[in-house]
């Protein structure tokens, strides 16, 4: 198969075993974020959430049973958190950049102590801007930030900017205990957010729904099918209640949302229901009317997808421009080292994959032709030239350009 570049708009870290606990363990003491080596009974490696327990072999892809499994799971969580291996497997995967999410931070920013939380955020979003460093080009972050506090959150908006995160990753939802986002309290963040270009994104595992993976116990996971339909429809919720529904769109239209592993095959319903509410179910129940089309209201939020295989029922209804692949590195599903044959079967002949494959030819094409341009001498950019330089008759031109704004002598 033709090996064609793509770039995973949702990928995961594994932070540091110590991350947490090096840096907040003296002032949190046991609540702070840690791996242990046993958890009721199970002698295996846990990581402790701030609020539950993850049994880390369950989380991450591959397992003990084979010696192949093994040596993948140790490859995965080799390269979370050292760049130079993650670029390594970008390399083997085909994948030329992709945008790195947390993983146990997700977890984390369900904890109740909320400035425990803050804390834990700001020590991820530095951890996460060292290790970037790398290769920025290929390695993008996200910053990930507590929405308990607007004007904590508003600070370490600035901060995270300033470092040169990508985008922001919240809480997908809002405490119960908390206003809702469309509550006008919140208003500073979107607007600044707004002001940036900064997408905005809604991840699973981040809001109220318990994820199933920190269930133990016989009777507790009974709750499991529950509870995994229940994490794959809150962030949808949140975004129709709060933000179209809700009005935060309407005063920021220029606000860029992206729902984050919630993938896509529920769209076509979704779209369905959202007209439905608006032009049926709305009105009966007296509720206040949307500004806009629904249609315009999707325009301005981009979709996940891991390996959903309707997405072409998706782009029918939302449009290939919102859609997104994520390899879901390192995680239970995803889709290394396999990530090309992943997307070219997921996609086939879709236009999606086709106008990748024609902005890659043609960005081959533009490199090339500027690598064969012949620029002028450092002395004729710096003023310093005296003659014309001894190039082609583009570069003399350009001198001459030059020597009538009074640039060469």
């Amino acid at each position: 198969m033709e090996r064609n570049w793509i770039i995973s708009s949702d990928s995961h870290l594994l932070e540091p075993e110590d991350l947490f606990e090096k840096a907040l363990g003296a002032r949190h003491g046991d609540l702070v974020p840690r791996y242990v080596e046993e958890h009721l009974g199970n002698k295996a490696k846990h990581y402790f959430t701030g609020l539950e327990y993850i049994c880390v072999d369950e989380i991450v892809e591959g397992d003990e049973m084979s010696e192949d499994a093994a040596a993948l799971q140790s490859e995965l969580i080799e390269a979370s958190s050292d760049s130079a291996k993650r670029v390594e497997c970008l390399d083997k995967d085909g994948v030329w950049a992709e945008v790195l999410n947390s993983t146990w931070m997700l977890y984390t920013m369900r904890a109740k102590n909320d400035a425990l939380v803050q804390d834990c955020c700001q020590v991820y979003n530095d951890w996460v801007h060292e290790l970037a460093s790398h290769d920025r080009q290929r390695l993008k972050v996200t910053a990930m930030i507590h929405m308990a506090d607007v004007d904590w959150a508003m600070g370490e908006l600035e901060r995270v900017a300033k470092l040169g995160h990508c985008g922001v990753l919240i809480n997908c939802d809002a405490r119960p205990e908390w206003a809702p986002y469309r509550d006008a309290r919140y208003d500073p963040f979107w607007a600044r957010l707004e002001e940036m270009g900064m997408p905005l994104m809604l991840h699973i595992i981040t809001g109220n729904v318990q994820d199933p993976y920190t269930l133990f116990g016989e009777e507790a996971r009974k709750r499991i099918v529950r509870l995994t339909l229940d994490i794959f429809a809150e962030g949808p919720t949140a975004l129709a209640n709060e933000f179209m529904f809700g009005g935060v769109m309407d005063r920021f239209p220029n606000l860029k949302l992206v729902l984050g592993e919630y993938e896509v095959s529920w769209l076509p319903n979704f779209v369905f229901r959202m007209h439905q509410f608006k032009n049926d179910l709305g009105p009966s129940m007296h509720y206040e009317p949307l500004q806009h089309e629904i249609d315009w209201y999707f325009d301005r939020i981009w979709h996940g997808f891991v390996d959903d295989p309707h997405v072409r029922m998706a782009t029918e209804v939302v449009g290939d421009k919102k859609i997104m692949w994520g390899s879901d590195f390192p995680h239970a599903r995803c889709t290394y080292p396999n990530s090309q044959q992943v997307v070219e079967d997921t996609l086939g002949e879709h236009e999606l994959l086709q106008r990748g494959r024609a902005l890659r030819h043609r960005r081959t094409a533009r490199a090339a032709r500027d690598r064969r341009r012949v620029g002028p001498p450092r002395a004729v950019r710096e003023g310093r030239c005296r003659r014309r330089p001894r190039s082609s008759a583009p570069s003399r031109r350009r001198c001459r350009r030059w020597r009538d704004r009074g640039s060469c002598r």
